[in-house]
């Protein structure tokens, strides 16, 4: 081939390339502002879907998910002709067949308003059903899994098989998306100021009159636990218990917990602040954390004996379980050291 065909076909080539590059360029991108679109048509629909009486929703970044491997995609504060009714919360996490998303309400008055399935990628026919909008979990009621949520308070349980009915033959997808139901609940609830649970040493120190921060940190012999915060509560000025943060590895993430200690040894309440396990958020609800008050420190606490698992959460249970433990044990010595 002599050399001025050679150019002739590379200039056609490189002609054919440039206009081809230049067509799948212009079809990108009228595609992808189409598509843009129909996400905003989409996501519109859905929180008018969980927020019917909402005149109008402003994004809002006051909503902070507790959770690394929960993400809280975008946030909205649904408002009504009469002021704030709630907050929107369109939120990702796992699932069995990969990331879920969800789009979650909040009232002003702790009630979930309603759950929408955005995206769900688990087996069809199993877990794809919690997006199914004809697979009832109450057929006499014509109640979908979403559905189920709608008028549930912040502040219950959220277990499943309890409080919260599985989809059949997928309790990894219902565990799944009924914690980041939950996860959302609690941070909606914190972002409006409603709470869902009296926090701090006081809640687990009911019997002091005064808290204060501890004169001499506290360590646990237990290993992976580290002690975060000590406080040391006092009735008439006298020390009568102490409260310590922990943190230790659970299942696949970390339990976080505060545990409160009397002078005795007695356990006088815990509280489970977080679990970044996948499948561990329902240890989270305050019915796990209540049995262990009354509990002395140094004796046995096992999963199965004098703890009853979290249905679901068996590993997690046990990890929470051994970290309340180890920081009551810790609070126990110090406290009988003194120092404090």
């Amino acid at each position: 081939m002599k050399t001025w065909q050679m150019i002739k076909l590379g200039l056609i080539l490189a002609i054919y390339t440039t206009v081809g590059c230049v067509g799948l360029a212009f079809v990108y991108n009228s595609t992808s502002k189409t598509i843009a679109a129909r996400q905003a048509a989409d996501l519109q629909s859905a929180l008018r879907d969980v927020f019917p009486s909402a005149t109008r929703f402003t994004p809002t970044d006051k909503v902070v998910s507790s959770s690394s491997a929960v993400v809280f995609q975008s946030a909205y504060m649904a408002e009504g002709s009469s002021g704030p009714l709630g907050i929107a919360v369109q939120v990702q996490g796992s699932s069995y067949g990969g990331a879920t998303v969800l789009l979650v309400g909040v009232s002003t008055d702790g009630t979930i308003t309603g759950v929408k399935v955005i995206e769900n990628k688990d087996t069809p026919g199993l877990g794809a059903n919690a997006a199914n909008p004809s697979y009832y979990v109450d057929r006499a009621t014509k109640t979908t899994f979403p559905g189920q949520f709608t008028g549930k308070k912040v502040t219950d349980p959220f277990i499943v098989k309890e409080d919260v009915i599985p989809i059949t033959s997928a309790t990894i997808t219902s565990r799944a998306i009924t914690n980041l139901v939950r996860i959302v609940g609690k941070a909606a609830s914190d972002a409006l100021g409603i709470g869902t649970t009296a926090q701090g040493p006081k809640a687990v120190l009911p019997e002091a009159d005064a808290v204060r921060a501890s004169a001499k940190a506290v360590s646990s012999s237990a290993p992976g636990v580290t002690i975060l915060e000590t406080s040391i509560g006092t009735k008439a000025g006298a020390i009568i218990g102490a409260a310590a943060t922990a943190k230790a590895k659970g299942y696949d993430g970390e339990i976080t917990v505060l545990v409160g200690v009397s002078t005795d040894g007695t356990i006088t309440g815990v509280q489970v602040l977080e679990c970044t396990d996948s499948l561990g958020g329902s240890i989270l609800a305050p019915t796990f954390a209540q049995q262990f008050t009354g509990k002395k420190a140094g004796m046995s606490l096992e999963v199965g004996t004098n703890v009853d698992a979290v249905s679901g959460a068996t590993f997690s249970s046990k990890g929470a379980t051994a970290l309340v433990k180890a920081t009551a044990d810790a609070l126990f010595k110090a406290l009988s050291g003194g120092g404090l």
